[in-house]
Formats: structure tokens, C-alpha cells, sequence
């Protein structure tokens, strides 16, 4: 048996560290007089993308100055040692799992076993590049919406690499063209072997031609306070406003013809108004289109763009899905499922309404009802509404129905009569109205042999 002296097993138990990578579990050595052993308690951000450079932060306890940072085996980068609880640093490249945070000091470590984990970013994708269009000897500077940019991305235009690369964001480069034949090409951003392509998404034309108008966007929003975008009610009057640039004329010097296929517009230039109509079927939807013209010479040159709002008669279609739920109700041979059909499945009240409609259908039989037109109706979106006794509940609308029912207790035969206003909350989503909370504050009856209420 050979006897080893204490420094030859230290030195083999950092060796032990250092080649443990990613898959470390040497127990900490003892700590030699004069050092101290760190301790590794905790890193945050826990994870990041496999292509490295996420800032982290490593909490434990002895930190020294002289302190290295490893994740999966491989160093990390930019190592601060803040104090001796604290250190700050960029992580690595690493492959997507669990790999351990080891901080070293003077032959001494400590380790946190799969403290931090690498996952696969999803790939890039590319929606928009304004401008679409420049001249074919490159220098256009052009700037790229979409999604997951990171540093280092490659941007190809027509298989050209851009310069000036810069991601402002993780939704936005900026970018110069660089030269490329006159045609239709495909903008591509490549990050770290992953790519997105906006398909036929920029034209280089010949120098010295003049390039089509760009309109970047067209804002619909409707006066009422809090509503959604491209939203309108019958009758109303909504702005209209487009974002507009050309490269050689000022927005002032172009011509804009708005149209719709409904509705008029009024007023001109890149803000204008929208009326909508007194009297049609809603929900529907109507196209606003916008047409800009640049003269040219003896010529001209346009860009269109369209957009689609959402037309509602508002408290007509609030008033009908209120009194046809309670009129569904009210029919003791309808599934409950069926009742809550047009209540929103993001409201709570959904499920609550289900469990109301399916407690009804089991202890009482609706033998008849009187169910009113409801009044009043009002809409404001996000105002909620006031339920007396009840508080307010969150919505965009709200109606009131007067109900009666008489019905009869399935086990006992007990006849019963419940009567008073309903209060109904109404919400806006997904270009419809939704019933979201049905309230009954009155009070009413109860079943003699469950406990369980007529309506609640």
C-alpha cells in the first residue's frame, strides 16, 4: 500500500475538479490551513440558451478575489467577484441540459450539481423590413421586425450579408443593404445555425428609380374609452390614422385615398375619420383600405394597404346573448353544457354558471318563466359592473333581466316561485361579445331535501 502525503491528495482532488466538467461530484477537500473552502448556494437567472451569454449571478459564501467560475466545465466569461457572497458573470456555450456551477480558489471549490440549465432558443423568425425597397448599388438602411435576435446574427439580403448589423432588441435590427441585381429577394437572419426568412421580402431597383410610398401602419381606435383596436359600434365616429414615408416625396406632397366597403370617410391626408353605418348586421366585419400616390413625372406610382375592424351593434348583441342564456335556462330539457355556451371560457363565472345550471337540472323541473327584455344596458369597457349585495365584477358591459320561474322540486313535489332581476357582465374578446358572470342577489328557494338553491 502506498502512503500518499496530504498535499499529493489535494493536488489529486483539484485534478478530480478540473476534468469533472459537466457531470461533477468530487466532494469538496479539505480545506488546507490558511484557505477556506467556498460554498456555492444558489445562481440566478437558473437558465439560459445554449448559445452562452446570459448574466448571471452566483450566491455562496467565502468568495475570494482569486475566484474562477466554471458552468458545464467550460469558464465563464466576464467573472466579477462583487464580495465575498457574490459573483457576477456571462455564461458560456453550452449543449441544451443540467450543468454544474463550480466556483475554484486556491485548490479549493465548491459546487452546485445541475445548477444551471441550457435550453435550444427557438428559431428567428422575420415579419417586416422597412423599407422594401432600394437601389440595387446597396447602402439602404433598413431596419427588421420579428422575433428571438440575439447578438451575433447574420443578416442576408438576397444572399448579400448585410452591414451595420445591430440588433436593438430582440424584436428589432437595424441593418444596411448591401449591392445586389435589381429583383425580388428573400431577407434571411441566421442566428448561431438557425433561421428565419421573410420570403420575397425586399426589391433592389435600379439606381436613380424611384421608389413606391411605404405605409408602415394603420391605427383604427375607437373613441370609446378603453376599447379594443379596430373595434367600431354602429353609428360611431372613429379615427383613422396611417403611418406614411417615401424616400423622395414628403408625406405633405403625397395624394391618400381612403376607401371601405362600408361606411364613409371623411377628411383627408394620413388622419381622417370613419363613419360607420346607422343600421347593418353585426357582428361583421368591414375593410378600410388606404391608397398612397406619388406623382412621377407625367406618371404615377401608389402603395396600398388594408385593415379590418370589427362592426358591432353592441348593446343589441349584449341584450340578445343576455336573454337567450336565461331563456335557455329557463328550459329545464336543455343540457347544461348547451345553457353556458356563450359564456367566455377565461370568466370564472363559466364554471361557476355550469355548476349553477347542472345543480337546477338535478333538484328542481322549470315548469314555466317570464323572462324580461333586459334594461338597462351599458357598455364601458374595463368599468365592471355593480351587482347589489355583491360587489362589481369585471367586465365590458353589463345588462339587467327581470326573471320569474315557478318550478317544482323533482324529489318532493314542493312548488316554489323565484323573482327579480338578474344581473348580467359582458366581455369583449376576440372581436365578440361574451357573457362572463351571471348574478341572482334577490334571493330565492331552496330545495327541502338537498339544501341546494334555485339559482344563485
Amino acid at each position: 500500500m502506498t502512503i500518499r502525503a496530504p498535499s499529493a491528495v489535494l493536488a489529486l482532488a483539484v485534478a478530480a475538479c478540473a476534468a469533472c466538467g459537466s457531470d461533477a461530484t468530487t466532494r469538496n477537500p479539505t480545506s488546507p490551513s490558511g484557505n477556506v473552502t467556498p460554498t456555492v448556494t444558489a445562481i440566478a437567472p437558473a437558465t439560459g440558451t445554449t448559445f452562452g451569454g446570459t448574466s448571471i449571478t452566483v450566491n455562496g459564501l467565502n468568495f475570494s478575489t482569486t475566484a474562477t467560475l466554471t458552468i458545464g466545465g467550460t469558464a465563464a466569461t466576464g467573472v466579477v467577484v462583487a464580495n465575498s457572497t457574490s459573483i457576477t458573470a456571462t455564461t458560456p456555450p453550452h449543449a441544451a441540459g443540467a450543468a454544474d456551477v463550480v466556483v475554484t480558489q486556491n485548490g479549493l471549490f465548491g459546487l452546485l450539481a445541475g445548477g444551471f440549465t441550457y435550453y435550444t432558443p427557438p428559431p428567428p423568425t422575420v415579419t417586416r423590413i422597412f423599407p422594401a425597397a432600394g437601389t440595387s448599388a446597396g447602402g439602404t438602411a433598413v431596419t427588421l421586425t420579428g422575433t428571438n435576435f440575439t447578438p451575433g446574427v447574420l443578416v442576408m439580403i438576397g444572399g448579400v450579408p448585410a452591414t451595420s448589423v445591430v440588433v436593438v432588441s430582440p424584436t428589432s435590427i437595424t441593418a444596411v443593404t448591401g449591392a445586389h441585381a435589381v429583383g425580388v429577394v428573400d431577407v434571411v437572419v441566421n442566428v448561431v445555425g438557425q433561421s428565419g426568412t421573410l420570403a420575397r421580402g425586399f426589391t433592389y431597383v435600379s439606381p436613380g428609380q424611384n421608389l413606391l410610398p411605404v405605409i408602415n401602419s394603420i391605427t383604427v381606435q375607437s373613441s370609446q374609452t378603453s376599447a379594443p383596436s379596430n373595434f367600431a359600434d354602429l353609428a360611431e365616429s372613429v379615427p383613422v390614422s396611417a403611418s406614411v414615408s417615401d424616400a423622395e416625396t414628403p408625406v405633405s406632397q403625397l395624394t391618400f385615398a381612403w376607401s371601405a366597403d362600408a361606411g364613409t370617410f371623411s377628411g383627408t391626408g394620413p388622419s381622417v375619420t370613419w363613419q360607420a353605418p346607422a343600421t347593418a348586421s353585426t357582428p361583421r366585419s368591414v375593410a378600410l383600405t388606404l391608397r398612397v400616390i406619388e406623382a412621377v413625372g407625367s406618371t404615377t406610382q401608389s402603395a396600398t394597404m388594408t385593415v379590418t375592424l370589427s362592426l358591432h351593434d353592441s348593446k343589441t348583441e349584449i341584450s340578445t346573448l343576455s336573454r337567450q342564456f336565461l331563456l335557455d335556462f329557463s328550459n329545464s330539457s336543455l343540457a347544461p353544457s348547451y345553457v353556458v355556451r356563450d359564456f367566455y371560457d377565461g370568466c370564472p363565472g363559466k364554471a361557476e354558471e355550469l355548476s349553477d345550471v347542472t345543480t337546477n337540472r338535478r333538484d328542481f323541473l322549470i315548469t314555466s318563466s317570464t323572462i324580461g327584455i333586459p334594461s338597462p344596458v351599458s357598455v364601458a369597457f374595463k368599468a365592471g359592473c355593480v351587482v347589489p349585495g355583491r360587489g362589481s365584477r369585471d367586465g365590458d358591459g353589463c345588462a339587467v333581466v327581470q326573471c320569474e320561474w315557478h318550478d317544482k322540486d323533482r324529489i318532493t313535489g314542493t312548488l316554489g316561485t323565484s323573482m327579480g332581476p338578474d344581473y348580467l357582465t359582458v366581455v369583449y374578446r376576440g372581436d365578440r361579445w361574451w357573457l362572463c358572470n351571471s348574478d341572482f342577489p334577490s334571493g330565492t328557494h331552496t330545495s327541502p331535501v338537498t339544501g341546494a338553491s334555485f339559482i344563485r
